[in-house]
């Protein structure tokens, strides 16, 4: 005999999930304000903001399958990843071709 379902577990993550991005984009969720700079003039800090920032971080310190994934992923993100192209433009001078390939089809993609 199967036993009665257990309360979903999914539900509670999704709400753990949705309060903390509520935090992060400073409980504007769900407004078109992360599109508008802050008071000191830089962009405020979005879920998008913060990955690009993280994969920034991995395309100049990272090693080179990190590189090559971070710059894969600002490619899939486009003109949104527009930020990174100073740290992919210094990619196209690395040692490593798959390393200049994948920089190189980023920056196409951000630049569509």
């Amino acid at each position: 005999m199967r036993q009665p379902a257990k309360p979903c577990s999914r539900r509670w993550f999704l709400t753990a999930i949705s309060a903390a991005g509520a935090l992060l984009l400073g409980g504007a969720a769900g407004c078109s304000s992360s599109t508008k700079k802050a008071r000191n003039g830089k962009r405020p800090k979005t879920m998008g903001n913060l990955l690009v920032d993280g994969y920034i971080a991995d395309l100049k310190k990272g090693p080179a399958k990190k590189q090559i994934a971070a710059a894969k992923e600002l490619g899939n993100m486009g003109a949104s990843a527009n930020q990174a192209l100073p740290a992919l433009d210094s990619l196209l001078q690395d040692g490593d071709a798959k390393v200049r390939a994948a920089a190189q089809q980023a920056i196409t993609s951000i630049r569509k």
